[in-house]
């Protein structure tokens, strides 16, 4: 389930390039005779871990590590779901509630001193067992991580979730023999077969074993890397259990069986994967969209893959120097800063001629993604008062906003899922648009329902509300003070709080905020996975973070959770999205459209809507880009 938080490269282009070439010797890293791509990433990263990972970030570095049962083509469109670890798509009983899973055969973890030393003094690997998906079962279902995000998406669907969250309560965190505890609707029938056992009917599972939240975990990697730690000869000793981590926190823990290996992880500061050698054979894709051939995304068509060995990903807050990193070509893919897109992006919005000149590529794509301003709907003021809410709604100018801060990357979003999705055609909202009068008799309907409830008594104002943003640059601080002024032209005093990607998040969980800008970008094509953030079961399960409630649309989400795609539950989705609109929980903001340059020597780029770890796929030509200037 990946949350993310509105932001925009907003760069200044107004200095010389030359000092900015100190950033390729200061780095230190030399990776002679080695194909590396080079990288840069602004928000920080929460998670390598990919029980607790939860957001776009740490997804985009941690699915090149982690895999699960299922993938989605790099090429095609609409997007389509094959089998990764799985050998095939699962085997679904007739009433729906129990797939059986046959996993692909000789598929090997990257190695790692958790498997031992050989003979040779090199770390030893093992191929996947069913046993690891049912410890990654375990590991989300287990009280002591905070794996809410993923919990969600099995609580109440999987058999023996809850039981065993409540079991795992009784142990100390540090005691790991809890993973021997059976997990009802997980098991291993023999080394090769996974069965998983439903309360109900769940026909987004397969989607759900896509997201590498799911990938499977190898008992060794706990035993070594989360119960042992070095000692002072050289060998292993155990770590109390009071002062373990249940969660993985460092690279070498990061076991997967994906494409690369995390090798450094320095928060705030690098990122750094290197090739698995023992990755299988996996070939690119030999078929695609139409247009697909003539873009060139099919000449490396029956390849092995990965091509790059090297994925080297500098951290970098600050727009200027990220901005630098690209026009010094020194990163190789850039997003297009805010100040400087006019100088880029021609009238007719094409890449400028100069760019072009140098080769430089734009590729633009729509994202299946929302951005909103979320109300905590256990606020005393904005949660009382569903006026005010759609008063917020109606007085916040999202086209000067997306036109002023995106450049009009981006479009207004008139419903709680993507425009592409089923619903969304007949589910405008009838408040997305700007009417400032309408909103201004709004907040006066507001005054009289707070002051009905005892909220703000006799006075003929609203109290001040806090508005919590991701970030604290100047992009972030025009988009606070854009916010300040459109609802201070209806009436509202709104105080801007600035925070990082991950405060953020943690004041949310925690329901320390009034109202917080975020967004939500899908995990799979189905607008169920918008509509179950506002079903109230959800909001102790940790997704609902509005904390909305209303029994009417809890009752219709129970009806199409379990149903089949359908005219009817499509039907149903209509009208779970217009009961959203008029109780509207959160200002619906933009659906972004990104523009990205990619330099020249960067081939098969293609942006995928869902899928993460896709940089196997990606080429770089390294002797192209030592012609051309580029970081070596």
């Amino acid at each position: 389930m990946k949350w993310f938080y509105i932001t925009a490269a907003v760069l200044v282009v107004g200095l010389a390039l030359t000092p900015f070439y100190f950033l390729r010797s200061e780095t230190g890293e030399r990776y002679d005779n080695l194909v590396v791509s080079y990288g840069i990433y602004g928000a920080k990263v929460r998670s390598m871990d990919p029980a607790t990972c939860g957001d776009t970030t740490s997804s985009s570095i941690q699915g090149n590590i982690f895999e699960s049962l299922y993938a989605y083509h790099y090429l095609k469109r609409p997007v389509e779901l094959v089998p990764e670890l799985a050998e095939s798509m699962p085997v679904v009983s007739e009433d729906q509630l129990t797939y059986t899973f046959r996993l692909r055969k000789g598929v090997t973890y990257a190695r790692n001193p958790c498997f031992g030393i050989g003979e040779d003094g090199q770390f030893k690997t093992r191929t996947v067992r069913a046993e690891d998906f049912v410890l990654a079962f375990k590991r989300i279902a287990d009280h002591h991580i905070r794996s809410h995000l993923a919990l969600a998406l099995i609580q109440e669907k999987v058999l023996g979730v809850e039981e065993y969250n409540a079991r795992t309560q009784g142990y100390p965190k540090g005691d790991f023999s809890r993973y021997d505890l059976p997990l009802e609707g997980v098991e291993a029938l023999d080394e090769n077969t996974l069965q998983i056992r439903l309360k109900t009917p769940y026909p987004q599972l397969v989607y759900v074993l896509a997201m590498h939240n799911f990938a499977p975990i190898p008992r060794e990697l706990i035993d070594y890397h989360l119960a042992t730690e070095p000692d002072e000869g050289g060998g292993r000793k155990p770590i109390p259990p009071d002062k373990r981590s249940a969660e993985i926190r460092t690279p070498a823990a990061a076991v997967g069986t994906g494409a690369y290996r995390l090798t450094e992880w320095v928060p705030g500061s690098k990122i750094i994967l290197k090739r698995n050698p023992d990755y299988r054979e996996v070939l690119y894709p030999s078929e695609g969209e139409p247009s697909d051939a003539e873009a060139g995304l099919l000449d490396d068509a029956g390849k092995r893959l990965p091509f790059v060995d090297v994925i080297h990903m500098t951290f970098v807050a600050e727009n200027l120097p990220a901005w630098m990193l690209f026009l010094t070509k020194q990163a190789d893919v850039s997003g297009i800063p805010s100040n400087v897109f006019n100088q880029v992006i021609d009238s007719e919005k094409n890449l400028s001629k100069q760019f072009q000149d140098e080769g430089v590529q734009l590729q633009k794509y729509a994202s299946p993604a929302v951005f909103w301003f979320a109300f905590n709907m256990d606020d005393p003021v904005v949660g009382r008062s569903k006026s005010l809410r759609q008063a917020m709604q109606l007085g916040f100018d999202v086209e000067e906003e997306i036109d002023r801060l995106f450049n009009g990357r981006g479009k207004r979003a008139t419903a709680y899922v993507p425009s592409d999705f089923e619903g969304h055609a007949e589910a405008q909202s009838p408040y997305a648009r700007l009417d400032r009068e309408l909103a201004r008799q709004k907040v006066e309907d507001a005054k009289r329902e707070l002051a009905a409830a005892g909220v703000i008594g006799d006075r003929d104002f609203i109290p001040p509300i806090t508005l919590d943003l991701a970030g604290q640059d100047e992009m972030t601080r025009r988009m606070g003070e854009m916010a300040k002024d459109h609802f201070r032209r209806i009436g509202l005093d709104v105080q801007i709080q600035l925070n990082d990607w991950p405060t953020l998040q943690d004041k949310v969980h925690n329901k320390q905020t009034q109202v917080y800008a975020m967004g939500w970008h899908a995990d799979y094509p189905d607008p169920e996975n918008f509509l179950q953030l506002y079903y109230s079961p959800n909001i102790k399960r940790g997704t609902n973070n509005t904390n909305y409630s209303n029994p009417a649309f809890d009752r219709l989400y129970e009806r199409v959770a379990v149903m089949q795609p359908s005219e009817e539950r499509t039907a149903l989705y209509v009208e779970m999205l217009q009961i959203l609109n008029e109780d509207a929980p959160a200002v619906l903001l933009s659906e972004p459209l990104s523009f990205v340059l990619v330099h020249p020597w960067v081939y098969n780029r293609k942006s995928h809507p869902i899928g993460y770890g896709t940089m196997k796929y990606v080429r770089i030509d390294s002797e192209q880009r030592r012609e051309a200037g580029g970081r070596h």
